[in-house]
Order: C-alpha cells, then sequence, then structure tokens
C-alpha cells in the first residue's frame, strides 16, 4: 500500500513505499487516527514532517502528522514512528467561542458550530483554510443543547454519538479541499428486506477470530440533571428508567448552563429544562450497555471490504456455537498492513470506554 504525503496546503510532496507498518484505524463518530513504522533515513525525515497530510488511494480520508519519534531496537535497527489523528482533527484545535444555545436538528447544529468556528468565524485568524462543509443530509432528530467555551471536536463528536451520526472529512484532491461530512451506515442486517445483508459469523468463514464482551460496568439509565441555582432554588430534572436491582443511577452536574443567552437574555423555563434534559441524554449515552464483537475479518471471504460492508454500517452477528445473534453497528475499523500482508479488525457494537474516554467526562 503506497501513502502518498501532501503538505498542509495539499501540495504533493512524495510517496512512502517502504515501511515497517502501517496501523490505519477508522471511527464512525469519532476522528480516526494512524500510527506508522518505517525506516529512518534523511528521505522519511524531510517526507514525514509534522503538519504534513498521509493519504491512501483506497480511502476518502487523509490523516495529519502529529507526533514523531525516533527509536532503535536491540539489534540497532532505527525506526521512525509517526502517529497523527484524521483532517477532522483539527477541529480540535478549537474551541467554542461563547455561549451556543441549539435547539434545531443534530445535523445543522454540527453544521453550525464548524462553520462559526472554523469556516467563517468573525475572527479570520480562527479560519481553517480549505475546510468546506459538505451538502446536508436532512438527517431528523433534534437537539436542545447550550455549551460554551468548549472543545469543539469533542461536541461534535459527543452530539454525533448520541445522535449515531458519522463525521468525516473528505480529502478533495482537485480543488484542494477538505470537505466535512456527516453521514449514516446502511442497514445491511439479515432482516432489512432491501440491501444486501452481511452476516459475519466463523460458520460462514468470514471471521477469523472474535471476543464477545456484554458489561454492565458503565451502565447507567437513570439521571438526575442539577442546573443553576443553590439549595431549593437549584433547577432540577430527572430522566428515569428501571425498579429495583434494573435501575442504575448517576448525577450530573450542569451548573454551567446557563438560564442567559450570550445577549444576556434570559431563556423561558421550559426551554432551559430542555436544555437539562439533552444534557442528561447525552451523559446517559455515553453509558451505555456494553456489547461488542471484536473481530478479526477474514479477507477473503464473501464479505468484501468497502463492498458488502463498511464504517457505519449496521449488521448482523452470529455465533451458534454460543448461541449468540446481534444486530450492531460497525462502530470502528482498524486496517493494519505490515511485511506480512494486510489485517483487518472491526469492532461490532459500542466499545468499553477508555481512560482518556473517562477522564474527559469528569473535566466536562
Amino acid at each position: 500500500m503506497e501513502l502518498y504525503v501532501f503538505d498542509r496546503d495539499l501540495n504533493f510532496q512524495g510517496i512512502l513505499e517502504n515501511y515497517f507498518s502501517f496501523r490505519w484505524l477508522r471511527k464512525y463518530s469519532k476522528c480516526g487516527e494512524f500510527e506508522l513504522h518505517c525506516g529512518l533515513s534523511a528521505e522519511t525525515i524531510n517526507l514525514l514532517r509534522k503538519g504534513n497530510v498521509i493519504w491512501k488511494k483506497d480511502d476518502l480520508e487523509g490523516a495529519c502528522i502529529e507526533h514523531r519519534s525516533l527509536k532503535q531496537d536491540v539489534e540497532g535497527r532505527e525506526t521512525l514512528v509517526v502517529q497523527g489523528k484524521f483532517l477532522t482533527g483539527y477541529l480540535g484545535r478549537r474551541i467554542i467561542w461563547g455561549i451556543e444555545n441549539l435547539n434545531t436538528t443534530s445535523e445543522n447544529a454540527i453544521r453550525g458550530l464548524i462553520n462559526k468556528n472554523a469556516i467563517t468565524p468573525s475572527n479570520t485568524d480562527r479560519k481553517i483554510d480549505l475546510m468546506v462543509l459538505g451538502g446536508t443530509k436532512g438527517y431528523t432528530g433534534n437537539i436542545d443543547k447550550q455549551v460554551s467555551y468548549a472543545n469543539l471536536l469533542e461536541t461534535v463528536e459527543e452530539i454525533a454519538l448520541t445522535n449515531e451520526l458519522g463525521i468525516r472529512t473528505l480529502l478533495d484532491m482537485e480543488n484542494k479541499q477538505m470537505l466535512f461530512d456527516i453521514y449514516k451506515g446502511v442497514d445491511r442486517t439479515a432482516s432489512n428486506g432491501i440491501n444486501p445483508p452481511a452476516i459475519f459469523s466463523q460458520e460462514f468463514e468470514n471471521i477469523l477470530e472474535q471476543e464477545y464482551t456484554d458489561s454492565l460496568n458503565n451502565y447507567r439509565n437513570t439521571v438526575l440533571v442539577a442546573g443553576e441555582g443553590e439549595g431549593s432554588d437549584r433547577e432540577f430534572i430527572a430522566l428515569e428508567n428501571g425498579q429495583g436491582l434494573d435501575r442504575y443511577e448517576m448525577f450530573v452536574d450542569a451548573r454551567d448552563l446557563q438560564s442567559k443567552d450570550e445577549n444576556d437574555n434570559v431563556i423561558p423555563i421550559s426551554e432551559y429544562r430542555k436544555l437539562l434534559e439533552d444534557r442528561g441524554r447525552s451523559k446517559l449515552s455515553e453509558h451505555k450497555e456494553i456489547e461488542t464483537f471484536d473481530s478479526k475479518v477474514n479477507l477473503n471471504s464473501n464479505l468484501v471490504y468497502k463492498e458488502d460492508f463498511d464504517l457505519g454500517d449496521i449488521v448482523t452477528c452470529i455465533s451458534k456455537q454460543w448461541g449468540i445473534t446481534i444486530d450492531t453497528r460497525i462502530t470502528e475499523i482498524e486496517e493494519v498492513y505490515e511485511e506480512s500482508g494486510k489485517q483487518i479488525n472491526v469492532v461490532f457494537g459500542n466499545n468499553m470506554p477508555t481512560l482518556i474516554d473517562v477522564m474527559k467526562r469528569e473535566v466536562r
């Protein structure tokens, strides 16, 4: 797999043909990432500069080099290790500059935040050159949300994750543009009745390895949200589900949600409560019951990657031996290129939160 390298203005710099390993991790509602290990030389040091963009012909997205390190193994072999995020990661360099009260569709909310803070900001120094918005898709699903001074990428990811939307930044080499796109995967479940189904099972020989996880460790279904005020004057709302041992409660301090807009106008109490409800739903979406099939896909099987299934698609996973059948979304796809060949690792369903995910929740 040849890797094409461009500078930050998408001017071609060269091609990297030889490397030890290349990991390309695609994510549905979050920004993807990559890691590259190659030989250390004057050529690779010059080509793989921080800020340069990596792209491969079989993909729609590119990635920005953010980190480089040099390593030497016990045999004295020197290796250049390069890491970075997909181009959607540029949004992580911006915050939401002010207080935004969002009462619209999730799609329009994401587009509006990006447009105001990265594409046509009032302060032109905040503009991300070459980034443009793709066309609207008309996805339904409204939100009532207030955000202020938060990281733009994390906010976009949160809205996308809560509403099961995919986000990506497409490379348009001809026009030298980075096109931010919101999309939804295709329903390829066994019972969808419209699209050709994608059924993954070791019995069908399209799965080489699989690991099933069914966990309540992170699960919550009831939330008490506290807004502005002190003591008995504080505004509370509760979203409740379950009884007895089937009820899993959590508390969310939403004191940051303000009852006034950026022009100091008072928000009606009914609208303010909707903001609290949205915060509660958003937090509950971070604490879903975990059910995943982490699988290594057989590339020489009846299902062809990017033709019969792709990131974001909803598919059917079956294990007759374990007695399990689930319809679930493909949330991550890891492509691994090594000297021994190519490998595809797929996450079906919501994966366990990482330590970094948990830490981000605590500081929000």
